[in-house]
């Protein structure tokens, strides 16, 4: 069993510490000074990100590739240094899911998400969940979220199969995340612990939708209820 993960909003928040190091990374780049309070940042993937500020904030309808990286780079810089002056957590009953499932040899845990690879590594270290996941895919180009997804299962695949092969599963909360599962063949485990309620989530197509993450033994549960087998 393959289980993709997002990170912002399903695994911790960082009550948009992020937002500091965009800003920084504007002022760096652009010499803009920019209130980033409003933007909204929720399932878009960091170069995508990226992409909107130089539109808004440079003037340029379709920015140069090496400028977006150039601010992407330096958003990574800044990341470690932003997180602190926020106080985020991690959310309820991540890290008892997290400790449970490295016991479960049949599952793989990995990312799905729309950070870069520097700027996961520093939340999740921040955070301390870095030490759970095998790897992923992760925002390493302009590409939208779906192409992500596409990444994420031909690595997983790549790097070997769990003992319950054919059982995939993305973890998220959004309906960038929904759209990631069905591009993908994967059922979504949606949580309202984001910007999006268990209404939207639901509406937009999700398997299970759920408040927020459930104590260990039920998220186990729901994940190997006969229905998975009889849909598959």
């Amino acid at each position: 069993m393959y289980l993709f993960w997002d990170i912002d909003g399903t695994l911790l928040v960082t009550d948009r510490a992020g937002i500091f190091a965009w800003e920084d990374a504007l002022r760096d780049v652009l010499g803009v000074e920019a209130d980033l309070s409003s933007f909204d940042t929720a399932g878009y993937p960091d170069f995508g990100i990226a992409k909107r500020l130089l539109v808004h904030y440079g003037g340029d309808d379709d920015p140069r590739p090496e400028l977006v990286q150039q601010l992407v780079a330096r958003y990574e810089d800044h990341l470690p240094g932003a997180l602190p002056r926020r106080s985020g957590r991690v959310l309820p009953n991540v890290r008892e899911i997290l400790t449970t499932l490295e016991q479960e040899p049949a599952i793989r845990s990995m990312l799905l998400t729309g950070n870069t690879r520097r700027g996961a590594q520093a939340k999740l270290l921040h955070y301390g969940l870095a030490q759970f996941f095998d790897g992923g895919a992760y925002s390493d180009d302009a590409g939208e979220r779906v192409a992500i997804a596409r990444r994420a299962i031909e690595h997983a695949r790549a790097s070997g199969p769990p003992s319950e092969p054919g059982r995939v599963f993305v973890v998220g909360d959004t309906p960038h995340d929904i759209d990631c599962a069905k591009a993908i063949g994967a059922r979504t485990v949606a949580v309202a612990t984001g910007p999006y309620s268990v209404a939207t989530l639901a509406s937009e197509g999700a398997w299970r939708v759920l408040p927020q993450l459930p104590p260990p033994g039920e998220f186990l549960a729901l994940l190997q209820h006969d229905e998975v087998a009889a849909d598959a």
